[in-house]
Formats: C-alpha cells, structure tokens, sequence
C-alpha cells in the first residue's frame, strides 16, 4: 500500500476519532491491536515478511551420521500472544515483543544480528550469524483488517 493512502486512511480516522471519549478510542486502540497481532502472527507462522515475500530459509544441518535434521518451525513460541504485547492509548497502539528473552531472540531475528547458541566443552561461547528477517510490520492485508476493526467497532458490520 502507497504511503498516500495511508496518509488518507488516517485522515479520515483521525476524523471519527475526534469524536470519541478517550476511554472508547483506547478500546477501539486495543482492538485494532489485536487485529494486527492476529495478521502478524499468521505472517510469522507462514515465513512472510509483511512485504509478502519469503523469509530467509534456515541453513541445513547435518546430525552426528552425516544426515539432514529435521527442524521444527521457526518462531513458534515467539508468535504467541503473551509474547506479542499490544500498548494501547487513546492517541496510538504499539505492538512489540515485550521485555526479556522473546524481545532478544526478536531483535536478532529482525535486525540480522550474531547471537549466542552455545558453548563449546572447553567453555568457550558458539556464536551464529542470523539472516534478518522482518517480523513486525505493516502488510497490504493489514489495511483491511484495521479498516474492518474499526468499523465494527464503531458499529457496522
């Protein structure tokens, strides 16, 4: 979605939100929140990048007889809910991975940092580099599921 629409979107809900309390435009906050919580999670479980492409596949890895391992899904646990928190107010919503672990792993992930994954048994610490892989964003489905929110909770349908 061009940025232009965007502006438009929220001129026209800027418009509508004047004429809430700000008690309600925390709540409508709050749900757009959730929409996109929703949206995002579902992105990650897939492996798109709110652009809609692929993300960057993992590298292969090979168990102790040589052979392939198979993997389990990336981020299961970080997509969860109760990691992906919502800060809502009456003048804008975040959405972020909170504090500690779930935040570090998220931040690697995203920015395509070097983290630790182990030590070796002289004690020295294992380092990977991880391909970036944008997590949060704002995706070309999520105008629909914010538009869609809003007007629910505003009373449509």
């Amino acid at each position: 979605m061009a940025d232009t629409d965007l502006t438009k979107v929220e001129d026209w809900l800027d418009g509508l939100l004047l004429r809430l309390e700000p008690g309600a435009r925390r709540k409508l906050a709050m749900k757009v929140g959730q929409s996109l919580r929703r949206s995002n999670a579902q992105r990650i479980a897939a492996n798109k990048e709110p652009d809609g492409k692929a993300m960057a596949a993992r590298r292969p890895r090979t168990g102790p007889d040589g052979k392939p391992v198979r993997r389990k899904r990336m981020f299961r646990r970080l997509r969860m809910a109760r990691n992906m928190r919502i800060k809502a107010t009456s003048d804008s919503v975040e959405l972020d991975f909170g504090d500690g672990n779930a935040q570090r792993i998220a931040e690697v992930h995203h920015d395509g940092r070097t983290d630790r994954v182990g030590k070796t048994r002289s004690g020295r610490t294992i380092r990977a580099r991880y391909e970036a892989r944008r997590l949060l964003g704002f995706g070309g489905d999520d105008m629909d599921a914010v538009l869609a929110a809003v007007t629910q909770a505003l009373g449509g349908k």
